[in-house]
């Protein structure tokens, strides 16, 4: 451990959830959240920005055409159309994120900064794209839920009433879930039932609720928040 990680200790502040499209991601964040920790939510966000109006929806809207558009349900993106093409075409993938990803970064940079100030032990990222966005590289703590290849296809044709094909090319379409393992701190295997997985998580709470680093960050911060502030009102007046 440096000295930065010692007065900067960001990596049990921060935490990040990632998974598989189908591999349990979304119940282990309603764990986190039954145990009262702050959860951002990126598929949230995401849905957030693009309601009608935003400038999001309107480059969005330039960009894709009308066709992917609702307009008898008040002009609302219709997510299911729209992800069938970015799932098979790796060039309009790319131009959704790049429209879409900067307003999703700075939305979730505004509910971490406003956790901060409101005061939480630490907060949970969950985002499916934890490692394609880069967001691992300043988060110290990244937890990965998996399951075994055959059960994200089945979990997914279940859930979103899809084919197999369509299954398969939204799992390929993103990270491969070993590499996502490989880069974890805490790797939670979800190949047992629903109960198993919910112990499995509580037993990382109770890890994570031992930690002292983000007290340490915390008076850091604080200190920030009032110095700064006065040497600048101090600076301004002389």
């Amino acid at each position: 451990m440096t000295w930065f990680d010692w007065f900067f200790p960001i990596e049990m502040l921060v935490v990040g959830l990632s998974g598989g499209v189908a591999t349990g991601k979304s119940t282990v964040s309603n764990v986190f959240r039954s145990h009262g920790v702050p959860i951002i939510d990126a598929d949230l966000v995401a849905r957030q920005v693009v309601v009608p109006g935003t400038s999001t929806y309107k480059r969005l809207r330039k960009e894709f055409g009308d066709e992917y558009f609702d307009d008898e349900q008040g002009g609302v993106l219709r997510r299911d159309k729209l992800g069938k093409l970015i799932f098979s075409n790796p060039e309009k993938r790319k131009a959704l994120n790049a429209i879409t990803h900067p307003a999703i970064q700075w939305e979730m940079l505004k509910q971490f900064l406003t956790l901060l100030i409101t005061g939480t032990k630490y907060i949970v990222f969950d985002t499916p794209l934890l490692f394609e966005s880069g967001y691992d590289k300043w988060i110290g703590t990244t937890i990965v839920v998996w399951c075994e290849f055959e059960d994200e296809v089945e979990r997914m044709m279940k859930r979103d009433n899809i084919t197999r094909a369509d299954a398969e090319a939204r799992i390929h379409a993103q990270m491969d879930i070993e590499e996502k393992k490989k880069r974890a701190k805490i790797v939670i295997d979800n190949n047992g039932n629903i109960d198993e997985l919910r112990e499995k998580v509580k037993e990382v709470i109770a890890q994570m609720d031992k930690s002292w680093k983000p007290y340490i960050f915390r008076v850091v911060f604080g200190l920030i928040l009032g110095v700064v502030p006065y040497y600048f009102i101090k600076y301004m007046r002389s």
